[in-house]
């Protein structure tokens, strides 16, 4: 029942000329007609038949019965007896609860608080009391939270009960929490929106989506397997980051080295490293030439001695008859031996002796 029909039925109970305020009380004082036997002594039997029914479900299916009161009672809704609220809030990075909630659920107060937070017209508000949530699923230091005198509201924080290994599902009627071993989560097409959660613990989500900005990463089969989450892989900044950080846990590879090596599939299955990406933003490292520095470059020096023209040597003090020239060239043998070409063995008769070398 709305609220608009609550008002149309007291606005009717009100009006003395309303058509259906006189029908109910035309019928209320109207004579009722006195039964037959018949009839009197047919709702007798139908009575008795009901109560023995009753009996019998009660002795065979106890648990599975539903009784009426014999008696009207009246049920007056108190204001104590309203549910105290709390805002399921994804800017607060912790649980804050106002003085007026605390005292009302009697949440025990565990010790003084040190803690000041950020408000929304740019002050700071400080603590009183740190206290616990009561709530039995979440652990010790998930359920702890900080009252405040000044807060009008009580808020809960969904990042401090994300951290706690739990999955929150939004829709447009509400909010449900579950453990994240008992939600898997599969989705049909690409994500309309991508975000990821900063170090405050707030989910950030930018205006305009570019490509190449935060990827979501595509959970393989053994995670889908154990049921675990398959929807909350955002937490990579971007792909020039995370081809960084692929690239330091490869043992920094050199970028031709390792293009041929995802080309020959040695990568598939590594998020966001494709043979593109690694093209357009493999990054520039110290590592990666200390790792070749115990190598000899190439084309430093030649290895080809350059000829040298032969020394003449003045022949006009020599004395006889000049018969030919003789040529001489000297080479350093750079402590390099070059024995004779050892000769075939061969075999020694008995008796022959003779002279090898």
């Amino acid at each position: 029942i709305t609220r608009a029909e609550n008002e149309r039925t007291e606005l009717a109970k009100n009006d003395p000329n309303n058509k259906y305020r006189k029908a109910v009380e035309h019928g209320d004082t109207k004579q009722k007609q006195r039964l037959t036997w018949w009839q009197s002594s047919k709702n007798t039997t139908n009575n008795i038949t009901s109560g023995i029914r009753r009996l019998i479900k009660q002795t065979t299916k106890p648990n599975k019965c539903v009784r009426f009161a014999n008696k009207r009672q009246v049920r007056v809704f108190k204001r104590e007896d309203q549910p105290i609220i709390v805002t399921y809030n994804s800017g607060a990075d912790g649980h804050y609860l106002s003085e007026s909630d605390q005292n009302r659920a009697s949440l025990p107060i565990l010790r003084k608080s040190k803690k000041r937070v950020g408000v929304a017209n740019g002050k700071t508000s400080q603590a009183q009391f740190v206290t616990k949530l009561p709530i039995p699923q979440l652990s010790s230091q998930a359920a702890q939270a900080d009252t405040f005198n000044d807060f009008p509201t009580s808020l809960m924080s969904v990042g401090k009960t994300a951290d706690d290994g739990t999955i929150s599902i939004f829709t447009k009627d509400g909010v449900t929490v579950h453990k994240e071993t008992d939600v898997l989560i599969k989705c049909k097409g690409e994500p309309m929106l991508v975000g990821v959660r900063d170090e405050y613990g707030r989910y950030r989500i930018p205006l305009i989506q570019q490509k190449g900005q935060w990827q979501p990463r595509t959970p393989n089969k053994r995670t889908r397997q154990a049921l675990e989450k398959a929807n909350s892989v955002y937490d990579l900044p971007s792909t020039e980051q995370a081809i960084k950080w692929m690239h330091a846990v490869c043992g920094y590879p050199v970028k031709s080295t390792w293009i041929k090596a995802i080309k020959a599939g040695n990568f598939i299955g590594w998020p966001l490293l494709t043979e593109k990406n690694v093209a357009k933003y493999y990054p520039e490292t110290t590592e990666t030439p200390k790792g070749h520095m115990n190598q000899t470059r190439k084309n430093v020096r030649s290895t080809k001695n350059k000829a040298q023209a032969f020394e003449v040597h003045n022949s006009t003090q020599l004395r006889g008859k000049k018969v030919q020239d003789v040529y001489i060239k000297t080479y350093d043998v750079r402590e390099t031996i070059f024995p004779h070409t050892i000769p075939k063995p061969q075999q020694i008769r008995h008796g022959d002796v003779r002279d090898r070398q």
